[in-house]
């Protein structure tokens, strides 16, 4: 009795749990997601960086440190 009063407590644990989860539809999709404002970088290697849109940057070498390459329009 006990063994079938735990099972059933579990299977409704379960089917509880399960029931409240958020799952993404298959249907949604990140066409019109605009970027961030974003300020930093990552140096992955000398003359390269990554910032926090995943964007490569080319960094120069300035005073003994690695900058942003600034270029004027």
């Amino acid at each position: 009795m006990k063994r079938v009063l735990i099972t059933t407590l579990g299977l409704a644990g379960t089917l509880l749990l399960m029931a409240g989860a958020d799952f993404k539809s298959s249907g949604s999709s990140e066409i019109g997601v605009s970027k961030k404002h974003c300020i930093g970088y990552i140096i992955i290697e000398a003359g390269k960086g990554v910032d926090c849109n995943g964007d490569t940057l080319k960094l120069v070498k300035k005073g003994g440190y690695y900058g942003r390459e600034i270029t004027a329009n």
